[in-house]
């Protein structure tokens, strides 16, 4: 008799059952076998299936089917048992070798696109196990559940993001899972309170923060918020002040100044049109020269304001350096 059969409209199954009704269409019924619960099932066509549970022994009970085409990821969902019971008509038991096959190649080499939490097939990610945290490769995804495989042989499932955090930076699919980064910036709610402070160590959903006084306190997301980080300033072009209200020293200072100090005495510099050439025993050194009313400003084009060399003008004319005194000595 030939087994007559619907699609299995169910999104876990409905390409599997698709492609092994195709066989079983050309096949005559043979006695059905006993369904066994978690075994993997080879089908026709490089399918496999693995029934979870069943809410009875009825045709249209529900059983909890996981199935795979070929190296795509596994999907998850309902079918009636009818279906299932059909698909023992055609399928049997993985034999050792197909389930190596199927851990060496199936579901890990092929070209998946990433799922709603970024992750795909393949994808190398840190998980979490007795000893710490250790990179693995996703084998299958099923919703936030990932089997992985942490070197050649061993096989488990974890649960993002509690147990498999993706490498490099959080994404904000990671932020909207409550995940924050080492050395995040945060505000944490101790006692009713938001303090600053910084996250030293993380353990599972956990975060210790370290606060200003140096304390430190343990919070998990709800307890947690980021602090923005402002944009670091640009650095200002060459030929622009380092800051507002800065004049070039063109005109104004002009000449060679030394140090007055013996100990010191090759440490000079030379002021022409603006630019100011540092000499000392190392080198010499090439900056802008800005200045106001007090002080000159030997900035570095390139680099931020913060960095300029401050240089005092002294009532007599002198100049008043990080390395001492300097007096003009020349044109």
């Amino acid at each position: 008799m030939t087994c007559v059969v619907s699609r299995w409209t169910s999104l876990a199954g409905a390409c599997l059952f698709e492609a092994a009704c195709l066989a079983a269409s050309t096949m005559v019924c043979a006695q059905t076998a006993d369904l066994r619960l978690g075994a993997e099932y080879q089908c026709p066509n490089n399918l496999r299936f693995k029934v979870f549970s069943c809410a009875g022994t009825g045709n249209a009970d529900a059983c909890d089917v996981e199935a795979a085409v070929g190296n795509q990821p596994s999907q998850r969902g309902q079918s009636p048992r009818q279906q299932v019971t059909l698909l023992l008509q055609v399928c049997h038991l993985q034999t050792p070798a197909e389930a190596q096959g199927a851990a060496s190649g199936a579901g890990v080499q092929g070209n998946s696109q990433p799922d709603a939490n970024g992750f795909k097939i393949g994808d190398t990610v840190n998980v979490a196990t007795a000893g710490g945290w250790y990179a693995a490769v996703i084998v299958r995804a099923m919703g936030d559940s990932y089997l992985v495989r942490l070197g050649p042989s061993t096989e488990v499932t974890k649960s993002y993001p509690t147990e498999l955090r993706r490498i490099g930076p959080l994404t904000d699919v990671d932020r909207a899972r409550g995940l924050f980064a080492l050395h995040d910036k945060v505000q944490v709610n101790v006692g009713g309170r938001w303090l600053d402070g910084e996250i030293i160590t993380e353990l599972g959903m956990e975060y210790q923060v370290q606060l200003p006084d140096s304390r430190t306190a343990w919070a998990s997301a709800p307890n947690l918020r980021r602090v923005a980080i402002a944009d670091k300033p640009a650095a200002p072009a060459a030929g622009a002040p380092p800051r507002p209200g800065l004049k070039s020293c063109a005109g104004k200072f002009e000449g060679r100044c030394a140090s007055t100090a013996a100990a010191v005495g090759s440490f000079q510099i030379v002021f022409r049109s603006g630019k100011a050439t540092v000499k000392e025993l190392g080198g010499e050194e090439q900056f802008e020269c800005w200045m106001d009313s007090e002080k000159i400003y030997l900035h570095k084009p390139g680099e931020l304001a913060d960095n300029d060399m401050p240089i005092d003008i002294n009532d007599d004319g002198t100049l008043q350096t990080p390395f001492g005194e300097l007096k003009k000595k020349g044109n």
